[in-house]
């Protein structure tokens, strides 16, 4: 349990070898995934084979002959692997603990882009992101970083739905998805747009986008006597600058812009379009959604009522506890407690 507690630490923090291509079907897109189990740990993968992509998810849990609800849960941002390999276990990078959800829900997770399922040790930096040289700590393989954007992430996520509602074990009417981070933008989305959802729910969620977060930072250095007045006003100048570069080149990939302009959108249009409930969590001591609560405003102006808001006081963008301004590490995160007030809202959400 420790072993777990310290690796599911380190993955929060952040974010096998390389499998071989393999020959794409034109034809692939009807055409249900093909399973494999995975070694050593109780996961069957995936592989969707479209014209332009292979698409990769994982079940966690081996029951395959009873039909349940899924949980589909869409994770944050980097190139983080599924699956990390340490030679004498297997570990599952999924944030909260599930044992206990499997034998109700089957529990699926999409890998991100050109992103293996499973990956070992040697190819993983400090933040557990998959690397192409493990010399350098941040070389992302160049296939990630051009399909990082927010439209492919919809059309991936899409297309697992698609093939999950081929499956001998789907449920109808029974996907509950949940996004976190990066992820609960990837969900806002495809809730939005696909009626095959029951329930959505965004954690750490930041309606206003991504960009405007460096702004907001900077104001908070303000507040908190960080930085002058004349450091603020310089800092936040220098962001409105590189933001105007960033949109002169939105699709120049290598440096992460494809990424950044389409993530940096305003969420609320989606949000109102979804007439499924929605579940919007977050922690109060997260800089990056500190605008969630204004969300009600405009759910009421337009005569919505599916929204639950519902903020943990004292939590942290990942439910730790803040101690001193900063994460308490030393204690467990609130993750599991998280996912079960969930769980528990999908029975009566209506």
């Amino acid at each position: 349990m420790k072993i777990f507690v310290v690796i599911l630490t380190l993955i929060i923090l952040a974010c096998n070898t390389i499998q071989p291509d393999r020959q794409v079907d034109k034809n692939a897109k009807n055409k249900p995934s093909i399973s494999r189990k995975i070694d050593g740990i109780d996961v069957f993968s995936y592989s969707i084979y479209t014209e332009n992509d292979t698409i990769e998810y994982i079940k966690i849990g081996t029951d395959t002959l009873s039909s349940k609800p899924i949980i589909l849960f869409l994770q944050g941002s980097l190139p983080v692997p599924l699956i990390f390999d340490f030679v004498d276990f297997k570990h599952i990078n999924i944030p909260f603990e599930y044992s206990e959800f499997i034998a109700y829900y089957h529990l699926i997770e999409i890998s991100m882009p050109k992103t293996p399922i499973v990956a070992g040790q040697k190819n993983l930096n400090q933040e557990y992101c998959y690397i192409v040289d493990t010399v350098k700590e941040n070389t992302f393989k160049q296939e990630y970083l051009k399909d990082n954007y927010l439209e492919n992430y919809v059309n991936r996520t899409n297309q697992v739905i698609s093939d999950l509602q081929k499956k001998e074990w789907f449920k109808n009417d029974s996907i509950h998805l949940i996004g976190h981070s990066q992820g609960a933008k990837i969900a806002a989305v495809v809730a939005s747009e696909n009626s095959n959802i029951s329930t959505v729910s965004l954690l750490g969620f930041n309606a206003f986008g991504r960009y405007d977060e460096y702004v907001r930072r900077e104001r908070q250095k303000l507040k908190t006597n960080k930085i002058t007045g004349e450091e603020y006003k310089s800092n936040i100048d220098e962001l409105y600058e590189r933001w105007t570069e960033i949109n002169q080149k939105p699709k120049d990939f290598e440096n992460g812009n494809n990424s950044i302009t389409t993530f940096s959108i305003d969420y609320i249009p989606y949000l109102l379009n979804i007439n499924i409930p929605i579940f919007v969590g977050y922690g109060t001591e997260d800089i990056i959604l500190e605008n969630c609560d204004l969300l009600p405003i405009s759910f009421i102006q337009h005569q919505k009522s599916n929204l639950t808001l519902k903020p943990y006081v004292g939590l942290d963008h990942n439910f730790f506890e803040v101690k001193d301004g900063r994460p308490d590490f030393k204690n467990r995160n609130h993750w599991t407690d998280v996912i079960k007030e969930i769980i528990e809202w999908t029975k009566s959400a209506k």
